[in-house]
């Protein structure tokens, strides 16, 4: 059997904030994609954190925290259980994610962020 890696997949894009981003930022972003989790980047561009609309609601909204002065590194839940290399063989990584129950996960390449890759895609692949 041949062992695949993640660059024979297509990685779907991802949406991205920097560490000192504002809370603002981060909603608007979130608002403007529609989408429920945003992922934060270091200054390198890794992935070191994510943010959901949960967290800006529990630790930003329910605490009374202002959003133009709260940065998304002092919301995000870190460290993230699982990143990816682009090199990593594909069944490794499904094997991860079912073990951490996650349905996606950050790819990186060269320690920047290049995108994501889901369960589905991953259980597609290994059926063919």
């Amino acid at each position: 059997m041949v062992t695949k890696t993640l660059k024979k997949f297509s990685l779907l894009p991802v949406i991205t904030v920097k560490t000192e981003d504002t809370v603002i930022e981060v909603a608007k972003k979130l608002c403007d994609f529609q989408e429920r989790r945003i992922f934060v980047l270091d200054n390198k561009k890794f992935p070191v954190g994510i943010i959901s609309i949960v967290d800006i609601n529990d630790r930003v909204v329910a605490r009374g925290k202002d959003p133009k002065k709260t940065k998304a590194k002092e919301i995000m839940s870190y460290p993230l259980t699982l990143i990816a290399d682009i090199n990593d063989s594909s069944q490794e990584i499904l094997k991860k994610m079912i073990q951490k129950d996650n349905y996606y996960v950050p790819v990186v390449e060269k320690g920047i962020l290049k995108g994501l890759i889901t369960y589905a895609t991953l259980m597609k692949s290994s059926k063919k």
